[in-house]
């Protein structure tokens, strides 16, 4: 008989920021039979508790542990700010990456980052998980295979309500140097990552960012206009202060209309593509008839277990990530982009400018820092 190969051995994997309120979803969904859990680290020594429960050494420094346990992947879970440095850190040492979103809080550290991974030959993973929803699946490739005709208007509306103890809670939310944004960068960006899933990068946007209800530095509500390289439009509102708005995205196209909402896809298809009606109907105020469209949803569970399952793919068979560097890149260029406009008045054009956000991002948090040392004082 011929020699069976031999199964793929677990990956040696180690958390970074192993105290983070997120580390429960990663714990569950780390697959021991996939993932061999080889240490943890966390600047703040109680964590060391879950690194006991598991049997695993604990470290207060990354690099520490990641010389000590040489982990063939390391997942990112700290605040965003410290993204880059320790996701730059782990590829250099021969280790691939996953990060929790958002990649990082500045697009020329998201460059940073995507130039490290190509340079050492190693996968930057960001989890972007509801990519893997199967409702954003199936629209995903409706629009992909032309369903919805050319694509001419989105709108996207999401609240994410949160108290002021939510912000009490950890002192680095919510400020310019702890987070360096807020809803934008803490809630929305699986939103915007969506946006740009399905629709790619815009090609300029306009957008209003506001502090209306909570006691922070950063935006608690914005709006966003869009517009897209096929001259396509489009709008998103994002909010912590707000409730009783379940999220959902509305699509136009030239065939048909798509409607996305939590567990759930409407597709309405015209009967005619507006490019064919308009010209040569006899109607004047009136367009084709729409019928609505059965569509199966795929298997998929849009959760952290879907990115692991796929990072495992990634690292031992060579499958495309579900998230990389380059695609998750996109939605924090729109976040920039949205904070750059409304703090200049004045539409952005993408690419994002690095050096002039680089420059707004520093202005905002050394203003931050003498605000808080002269209420200190």
């Amino acid at each position: 008989m011929p020699e069976q190969p031999s199964p793929a051995q677990p990956i040696r994997t180690v958390f970074v920021g192993n105290g983070a309120f997120i580390y429960s979803l990663h714990e569950h969904a780390a697959d021991p039979a996939r993932f061999t859990l080889v240490g943890m680290a966390d600047i703040n020594p109680a964590a060391k508790a879950r690194a006991d429960a598991h049997g695993v050494p604990f470290f207060t420094d990354h690099r520490t542990l990641i010389a000590e346990t040489q982990p063939e992947l390391v997942v990112v879970m700290t605040p965003h700010t410290s993204h880059p440095e320790i996701a730059i850190d782990a590829m250099e040492s021969g280790a691939h990456v996953l990060v929790e979103k958002p990649i990082a809080i500045q697009v020329a550290d998201a460059d940073a980052m995507i130039a490290t991974s190509k340079r050492c030959n190693r996968l930057l993973a960001v989890n972007f998980q509801q990519r893997s929803r199967p409702e954003v699946r199936a629209a995903y490739d409706l629009i992909r295979r032309g369903a919805l005709g050319e694509f001419q208007f989105a709108n996207m509306i999401v609240v994410w309500p949160r108290s002021h103890k939510y912000f009490r809670m950890s002192t680095w939310r919510g400020t310019w140097n702890g987070e360096g944004g807020g809803v934008l960068l803490n809630q929305s960006p699986h939103n915007l990552d969506l946006i740009c899933h399905l629709f790619g990068l815009p090609k300029r946007l306009v957008a209003w960012a506001r502090t209306t209800l909570h006691p922070i530095e950063t935006e608690d509500t914005v709006q966003a206009m869009f517009e897209w390289p096929n001259g396509a439009i489009g709008s998103l509102h994002a909010s912590t202060a707000e409730s009783g708005q379940p999220e959902r995205i509305e699509i136009l196209g030239t065939a048909g209309r798509l409607e996305i909402v939590q567990g759930g896809l409407r597709f309405d298809r015209f009967e005619q593509d507006l490019r064919e009606f308009f010209p040569t109907t006899e109607e004047i105020y009136s367009g084709p008839k729409q019928q609505p469209v059965e569509v199966s949803l795929p298997a998929s569970t849009g959760s952290h277990d879907d990115i692991y399952a796929n990072v495992y793919a990634a690292i031992r068979e060579g499958a495309p990530l579900l998230a990389d560097g380059e695609s998750a890149r996109m939605s924090l260029e729109v976040a920039n982009a949205i904070t750059l406009s409304s703090r200049t008045g004045a539409s952005v054009e993408f690419p994002v400018d690095r050096a002039q956000y680089t420059a707004l991002l520093q202005e905002l948090q050394a203003n931050a820092r003498k605000v808080g040392s002269s209420q200190i004082k």
